[in-house]
Parts: structure tokens; sequence; C-alpha cells
């Protein structure tokens, strides 16, 4: 592990909800991640935007706080694995590339299922005491929930495809008493709560009750009030009730409703984007303790990057029990995975490119 270094610069702190709405919400950066909802009491969500409910002057938590203000990648990469990530590491540092699926047949589960079968070995083994995993209600809304048992986490399982502030569940599960917290959610969330970890700063609410974060591969999501009216529902002529599962397969974003599919070619899904992807270069979470995402197996398996000790621990653990079963990943699948990777830095290349020249600031450092 590297040496203690202070991260951020103790200014950041200076900063309140006020500099946060106008440098990150109404410049469009929000990735609604849900971190200074979930760690300010003062602050709720209004519709899809953090909103401020109470103010307080004196407190720059939120704004320490949110990945969109800024993000020291090299500096967060020395504290978590002791170096940078090198110039041709486009996944990011890990210790091993594998794909894997789960053997328990009776899973419903979103490709290999491995991040479903990652969190009940942990769970089952008491590397964690919770789970926060991201459910959905009757209309499929995202929303944050505590699973403590095998059947509630896999009871979540599959992607959901829609913004969703999951990191609010976390402070719900500290509110709850619970001591070791398994996280699993996207690259911007997984940036927030490592924020929340390795920021240097008086206050102290629990940060290290956080105790494993499994990152999902991610392109981009979607805002829910344009997905579902606009394709959904206004393209496929399906209702949210009908829906049983969105996927991404070949280029193509799907809807599946009993022996219906319904699908569309992805990049005619630009206008569902939510605008606070944009800003954004993490395909693979590369922050998170694993990472697990389809792109680079076969179908029915997941690619999985065990990048900390307490990542690999829990994948290897998973493997002894006969949670998991593993295949090696082809250097041809690590390539295409790598080639999305490098291809959504390219994007944040130029949307950053694009919002400087606006004036909108963007202080994130790959």
């Amino acid at each position: 592990m590297a040496a203690k270094e202070k991260y951020p610069e103790p200014s950041y702190l200076e900063y309140g909800f006020g500099e946060l709405e106008h440098d990150v919400i109404k410049k469009e950066l929000c990735c609604y991640c849900g971190n200074c909802i979930a760690f300010c009491p003062k602050i709720d969500k209004e519709g899809n935007r953090p909103e401020l409910i109470d103010y307080d002057p004196l407190c720059g938590l939120c704004y320490a706080y949110c990945p969109r203000t800024m993000l020291d990648m090299p500096r967060m990469e020395k504290r978590i694995f002791g170096r940078e990530r090198k110039e041709d590491e486009p996944l990011g540092i890990y210790k091993k590339a594998a794909s894997a699926r789960i053997k328990s047949s009776g899973v419903r589960a979103q490709d290999g299922g491995v991040a479903t079968a990652l969190l009940i070995r942990a769970l089952e083994s008491g590397v964690i005491d919770c789970a926060v995993v991201t459910g959905r209600d009757e209309k499929w809304r995202g929303v944050p929930k505590i699973a403590t048992t095998a059947e509630e986490i896999a009871a979540a399982a599959g992607t959901k495809y829609t913004i969703t502030p999951s990191v609010t569940g976390v402070q719900m599960a500290m509110d709850q008493g619970f001591k070791k917290i398994g996280f699993v959610g996207t690259p911007c969330q997984i940036q927030a709560l490592r924020k929340v970890q390795l920021l240097e700063e008086p206050y102290q609410f629990g940060q290290k009750k956080i105790a494993l974060l499994v990152g999902l591969f991610c392109m981009e999501n979607f805002e829910y009030e344009r997905l579902f009216p606009e394709l959904v529902q206004g393209s496929f002529g399906l209702s949210p009730e009908d829906v049983d599962k969105f996927e991404i397969q070949k280029g193509m974003f799907r809807v599946l409703s009993g022996d219906q599919v319904k699908e569309v070619p992805i990049d005619q899904t630009d206008d569902y984007v939510w605008k606070g992807c944009g800003p954004c270069f993490d395909f693979s979470a590369e922050l998170a303790d694993i990472s697990v995402g389809s792109v680079g197996s076969k179908s029915g398996w997941s690619t999985v990057l065990p990048r900390t000790d307490a990542g690999a621990k829990v994948y290897e653990e998973a493997l002894k029990a006969g949670a998991i079963e593993e295949a090696a990943v082809s250097e041809k699948g690590l390539a295409l995975a790598g080639r999305l990777a490098k291809g959504k830095e390219e994007r944040f290349t130029a949307k950053t490119a694009e919002l400087l020249g606006r004036g909108v600031p963007v202080n994130i450092r790959r």
C-alpha cells in the first residue's frame, strides 16, 4: 500500500450545496449516484436530482464526496492498489481475468450471475452482513434494497438499465446497524463510495463499515422518464408490467416480454441516455474490489476481474465452495472489452472538451 496521502485538498470542504448545484447539478454532470443524498441529512431527492431541504452553511461533504466535482484516479489507484494504472491496462488494475458463471440453476440472474453468486457467498461466509442491491418496483423503477439473505440477493438480480441513486442504500444499512456492508453498482457509484472511504476529513460516520464493492461493467445508463414512455411503450408497445428483462447483446438493446423480444440498435438509444453519463470514462468499474460484466465472455458467462485482496478472496472462496464455475477468458474477449473501455475514454475526452469549451468545470483526472 502506498504511503498515506491527503485527499483531496482541504479547500473542497469549504464548498457547499450551492457550489454543487452550480457546478454539477445545473450543468447536467450529476450521475445521480445518491452519494450526497446518502451522507447528508439535509439533502434529499426531488425528481431525478438532489435537492437541499435544510440549509447548512458550514458543511461541504456533498461537494467533497461527489464523483463529478473532483476525481483524481491516479491518486486513488495508489491508495487502493499501491500503484497507478498503466497505459496498456484499459480495464484498470486487476489480479486475474476469468470467465465464470453461477452454478445454481434455480437463481434468476443477468448473464453469468456471478455478481449475485459473489454477494451470496460473501454473506454466507461472514465477509458482509448485508448487501445493498438495486431492486425494482412494479413499474421497473430502480429501488435500493438491503438484502440479508441469499433469497433477497437473488430476487434483486438482473440489470435495470435506468439511473437509480443506489448509494442511498448504504446509509440505510448503516442506520439499521449493519457493520460489514457489501454493495453492487455501476462505475460512478463505486467511484462515489471510494471517495467516501478515502477522503480525509474531520467527519467519521461509518465509512469503515463498507466492506466489499462489486462493480458492474457499464457503457451508459438511461433515464426512466424517457426510456419507458418513448421506447418501451412508444416504440415497442409494452407497459412496464409487461417487461421481464432488459439486456444488451451484440450491439442491440433488447427488451424481453414473455416469448417476445423487442430490440433496437444500441446506437439508436442515445436520446434516452442520462446526460450525466457523458463525463464518465470508466467502463469496467476500475475502483471496485471485483468487477463483473458480460463483455468478453460467451453467452451465459461473465467476465470477472478480481482487483483487490478482498475481491480475490471472495472470488476464490466462491470457486472452492462450488458457487461458481470458471473458464479461461479468451484474449479476443479481453481485447473486445478493452476496445469498449477505450471507446468510453475517447467519448469522455470529447465530452470533456465540449463542456470546457462551454465553460463547464470538469475536474476529473484520468
